[in-house]
């Protein structure tokens, strides 16, 4: 080849028809709205209650985790039950799976961050519940 004549280029192979599908979906903003909303709520009612501003740092991690996981455990629920259904051959076994590994693994996440936060969160409202941290009677 000389320098005058650029040099071919060489294509990745296509990726399968399912992961292309999946590639190109939109993001569901309404999932992600239900998930903030209900961060958004569980800070709110807390704030409410008389949570100080101190405490804002720990309650909006535990809010926005909460939400999260909350939001990723309906994701789960539908990708378990699309996989039952429409899992016919290996290759959508593969990726439902792989939907499945993705969700939990974001889950894994917010269940690690949220420890601390839920954990100060907890001690601060049994420190001023009626019992001072006993577990009520329902």
């Amino acid at each position: 080849m000389s320098a005058a004549e650029p040099e071919p280029e060489t294509a990745s192979p296509a990726p399968p028809p399912s992961v292309r599908e999946s590639m190109e979906r939109e993001p569901d903003l309404a999932q992600a709205r239900r998930a903030a909303l209900t961060a958004h709520h569980v800070i709110v009612k807390l704030k409410e209650m008389g949570m100080p501003d101190d405490m804002d740092g720990p309650l909006s991690q535990f809010g926005t985790d909460l939400g999260d996981i909350w939001s990723a455990q309906s994701v789960l629920a539908k990708q378990l039950e699309a996989f039952m259904k429409h899992a016919d051959d290996w290759s959508a076994v593969g990726d439902g799976i792989g939907d499945m590994q993705a969700t939990v693994e974001h889950m894994a996440r917010h269940i690690q961050n949220i420890r601390a936060p839920m954990e100060r969160v907890a001690l601060w409202a049994y420190e001023r519940g009626d019992g001072a941290g006993e577990k009520r009677e329902e």
